[in-house]
């Protein structure tokens, strides 16, 4: 008689994969999910019974206490209960700590959130999100400056004021800050304290700030969405990307009219290689007079988008960065729809005389909301003739018009079939 398999091999015992995986394999899997989800995971096994405890990260949102933005604000009370029970089970290290939540009650004065920091400042928080949308901002108590090793902060409806005795961020790598109160001074000062920081984003900040000195060695990235009057680059060497980008619902007429030098310091920018501006940082800068082109050419900018603009008025400014360019590649304009309503300026005549512009690495552009108004085909003219490697031309019509649509589009193509192209590879694309 045969044997049966589970005599010659013995009894047969089902496989436990889950329980098997390695320990990095299993807080890999754990760092993808919210922490309410994590700790489901303990049901799976009694390897996996406490695993989510010791994961080094903290994430604290709305999918913990069941709130939505449909749902109503989270009561205080439910907040500190969800709280302390997550904490009472926490074991080991926070690497990475978030708190997320746009419902919270005011917290402006909130001894559980102070009581979370100094926990957090005591376990060698690298990454920290603070994302609290309350009707009050929440100050940062100062256990929070303690957070030495920090590399990455986003910081959201907070009033920053560091103690005296703060020496900065001396690992810090990227600083996000939005609605946050901080006046320029402490700004600037965060700022040059933080040795290695290489991204720097501001979003609507509740204090209009008139002047910020950057000192930042190590800043690749400079991001603004905010009004700030006067903005000097004073040590600056690595700095690759800027974008100064204010909508009108931020900038009121005193920011329009800031006597703004800053073009004056684009110059001296050795490494931009990627700028976007918007019309309403472009008026500050015009207050404070445009030049012919930068005393120090952009060397190495490649892209260039300017959005909202209004040609008639900001076409010296266009200029300039054209003269000042010579190795743009790529670039990109949205005309403001209500351009169409504005007669050409002077400058105008310093379009059709473009002999100082050279743009021989220039590869592709993008127009958007165009109307057909002279001092844009002009401006189209200037592209076409003066990028001998261009390689295609976007043009995407203004769709606002209130003459007839079909007419304005037929005299654009008309006056583009017209215009020389100094690259005979250029395509123009009407969309």
């Amino acid at each position: 008689m045969t044997p049966s398999k589970s005599s010659r091999y013995g009894k047969l015992t089902p496989c436990d994969r889950i329980s098997d995986l390695p320990g990095n394999i299993i807080d890999s899997i754990l760092m993808c999910l919210s922490t309410r989800d994590a700790a489901r995971t303990s049901i799976l096994s009694k390897k996996w019974r406490y695993k989510w405890t010791t994961v080094p990260q903290l994430v604290l949102d709305d999918t913990i206490w069941g709130v939505s933005t449909e749902s109503g604000t989270l009561s205080r009370k439910k907040f500190v209960s969800s709280l302390y029970q997550i904490l009472s089970l926490r074991q080991g290290t926070i690497f990475k700590f978030v708190l997320s939540t746009f419902e919270l009650e005011s917290c402006q004065s909130c001894p559980e959130i102070d009581n979370l920091i100094v926990l957090i400042s005591r376990s060698g928080v690298k990454e920290f999100i603070f994302k609290v949308w309350p009707d009050e901002y929440y100050k940062m108590p100062s256990s929070f400056f303690s957070c030495q090793e920090l590399r990455q902060l986003n910081l959201w409806s907070c009033l920053i004021s560091p103690p005296t005795s703060f020496k900065g961020f001396s690992l810090l790598i990227s600083l996000k800050l939005r609605r946050v109160y901080i006046s320029a001074k402490v700004l600037g000062s965060l700022i040059s304290s933080c040795p290695l920081l290489e991204k720097l984003k501001l979003q609507e900040l509740y204090d209009e700030l008139n002047c910020l000195e950057i000192i930042a060695p190590k800043l690749k990235s400079f991001i603004v969405e905010s009004p700030i009057k006067s903005i000097f680059f004073k040590k600056t060497p690595a700095l690759t990307i800027v974008a100064l980008v204010v909508g009108p619902w931020q900038a009121d007429g005193d920011f329009r009219k800031g006597g703004n030098r800053i073009v004056e310091h684009f110059g001296s920018l050795p490494t931009l290689e990627n700028m976007r501006i918007s019309n309403y940082f472009i008026k500050s800068l015009a207050a404070g007079g445009i030049p012919t082109r930068l005393s120090t050419a952009i060397l190495h900018l490649k892209v260039l988008k300017l959005l909202s603009l209004f040609l008639s008025d900001d076409i010296s400014f266009v200029l300039c960065l054209l003269r000042s360019s010579p190795n743009l590649q790529d670039i990109y304009i949205l005309v403001h729809d209500d351009n169409v309503n504005q007669s050409p300026s002077s400058e105008f005549l310093g379009v059709q005389d473009h002999s100082d512009v050279t743009l021989n690495q220039l590869r592709e552009v993008k127009l958007e909301c165009i109307s057909g108004t002279e001092l844009e085909m002009e401006l189209i003219r200037l592209l076409l003739e003066n990028s001998p490697v261009l390689e295609k031309m976007t043009i995407e019509p203004n769709r606002n018009l209130e003459d007839d649509y079909n007419e304005v589009e037929n005299e654009i193509l008309k006056k583009l079939n017209t215009y020389r192209r100094a690259s005979r590879n250029a395509r123009i694309i009407y969309e």
